[in-house]
């Protein structure tokens, strides 16, 4: 499953979702000291596997950031560009292949240097494996072109590739390491054991010991050659996220990793430096363009009169810190994103205009909303109380998550609420919401054309109307061209629609005074190599 899909069905953000464990951490944990060279962190734990090409868990991310380098990086949580790391890159102009090219010596823990041979192998192991992250690499040919250079082609045109490789499921391996250890490029791969308990990666840090129910702790890697991190070690406990708070208070952990929006804003700086940012996840409103099942709720004006009817600051609020107004459905940190949006403003008298043209008589709308999540519960209440200043009657009908998800995906509810996390920082992930694609055929939205084979529900004009910016946002090569034409796709959906982008999610790290460079990191929640 991809992590996008994972996200979604538990309506939760991208990179603070954890599983709370059974460890208290930092009670046996070496107390703080800003003097002895070590960093205690505090995180709830749902780890499975240290193996890059199997890990797909939330709380592994951080982890193997600091154990392995990627061919590409994103810095200062800046995802419109990715940057060197291991290699620089140059992609075609029809977005087929990428080129990687080393950029310099870089060297795995037993001094061996990163070769061409490695980064080829790390990529067709995750590849033939088939594990969750082998989606990042579907339908792509790795081939070593020379002792310094790579190609990834691309069976369609994938400009979204550069924008994957920082991943850490596709950090660099040591080939040889992993062929004494079972390696191989298929399913029968025997070297996660090894890979659970030892790091074969050219990261500033390497495993020291490794126990995924309570304790990871890391150790410089003395053969890295660049800038040398802050720290000797890293310990990271598994903490149940009430404690984390607790502990950081008493000066027994550094840093806490699942700190809430409400903890983070009751936290002095006398306490605590929180640092917080938004995130991949865009929460969103959504209603069935196909009449049968929308009814009014599928009528293009009564959705723009709803659009301008919603109080966005106070959703924003709700979600707290680091969270930020959705002006599109693709984050506001990633290349083509939109940074306003008229269409979704606050304007009451507009909205009451718009819902007069739509014909709206008195309906109830049925909304659907995950009970068991507080945050939703607060926005599906809000929203019933704009809809009310508006003169609209809301139904709200809450489910667990599980079963929320399972009602969405049947295409056939009225309107909801849904959150998107991203799968990887750019805007071709947000394909899903154009017509005929995952998320759209959960709100009904078909082209004329989509809809011959969908099973039974219909076209709409609106759908129709905005096939050529799909398909000039696909066909886009270079950062200014998809920029631009991502941002034209993205005011045609807040103009005809059934998405309402309401709230990008936002995360928060809490640290102890004495730490100010620990930062939010939207792509790896944080990244210790970049603490000096």
């Amino acid at each position: 499953m991809k992590r996008g899909i994972a996200i979604l069905a538990a309506g939760a953000m991208a990179i603070s979702m954890a599983a709370c464990g059974h460890a208290e951490g930092s009670k046996g944990a070496t107390k703080s000291s800003g003097n002895d060279g070590s960093l205690v962190v505090d995180d709830s734990f749902d780890l499975i596997t240290m193996d890059p090409a199997r890990s797909f868990e939330t709380s592994t991310v951080s982890i193997l950031r600091a154990v392995y380098q990627s061919a590409l990086k994103f810095v200062n949580n800046d995802m419109s560009k990715p940057e060197p790391e291991v290699c620089t890159y140059k992609i075609s102009k029809d977005n087929k292949v990428v080129t990687l090219t080393l950029n310099g010596d870089h060297y795995f823990a037993d001094g061996n240097k990163v070769t061409v041979d490695d980064i080829v192998y790390s990529y067709q192991r995750v590849q033939g494996i088939g594990g969750n992250p082998s989606f990042y690499l579907d339908g792509v040919k790795i081939a070593k072109v020379d002792d310094k250079s790579l190609t990834l082609t691309s069976e369609a045109p994938n400009p979204a590739i550069p924008y994957i490789l920082p991943s850490v499921n596709l950090g660099i391996l040591e080939k040889s390491v992993l062929e004494q250890h079972g390696a191989t490029l298929d399913s029968k791969d025997g070297a996660e054991q090894y890979l659970n308990q030892h790091s074969a990666g050219s990261g500033p840090y390497q495993f020291d010991s490794v126990a995924m129910d309570s304790k990871v702790t890391l150790k410089r890697n003395a053969k890295f050659k660049g800038d040398k991190p802050r720290y000797d070690k890293i310990i990271i406990n598994n903490v149940d996220s009430s404690t984390q708070l607790t502990n950081l208070k008493a000066g027994t952990t550094d840093i806490a990793m699942s700190i809430n929006s409400d903890e983070a804003s009751k936290l002095t700086k006398d306490e605590a430096n929180v640092s917080s940012g938004p995130s991949g996840s865009t929460t969103f409103l959504w209603f069935n363009a196909d009449s049968q099942y929308g009814k009014i709720a599928s009528n293009v004006d009564f959705v723009n009169a709803i659009r301008h009817a919603l109080n966005y600051d106070k959703y924003v609020q709700i979600y707290g810190a680091g969270s930020e107004q959705a002006y599109g459905v693709v984050p506001n940190s990633f290349l083509g994103a939109l940074k306003s949006s008229d269409d979704n403003k606050y304007d009451l008298k507009e909205a009451k205009k718009l819902l007069k043209k739509s014909g709206y008589n008195g309906e109830e709308i049925q909304f659907l909303y995950s009970s068991d999540d507080d945050e939703a519960t607060q926005v599906a209440q809000l929203f019933q109380a704009d809809m009310k200043a508006l003169g609209v009657t809301v139904k709200l009908v809450g489910q667990p998550t599980t079963t929320r998800l399972d009602t969405f995906r049947s295409g056939k509810f009225q309107a909801g609420l849904s959150t998107w996390g991203a799968d990887y920082p750019d805007p071709s992930d947000y394909l899903v919401f154009a017509p005929n694609e995952n998320i759209a055929k959960r709100a009904g939205w078909y082209t004329t054309e989509g809809a011959k084979t969908s099973n039974g529900w219909n076209g709409s004009a609106s759908a129709d109307k905005i096939t050529d910016l799909v398909k000039a946002a696909k066909s886009a090569s270079g950062e200014k061209d998809r920029e631009k034409a991502w941002q034209d796709l993205q005011t045609a959906l807040n103009e005809g629609s059934p998405f309402i982008p309401l709230v990008v999610q936002g995360a928060n790290i809490a640290s102890s005074p004495s730490i100010t460079d620990a930062k939010y990191d939207l792509l790896n929640s944080i990244d210790y190599t970049t603490m000096r």
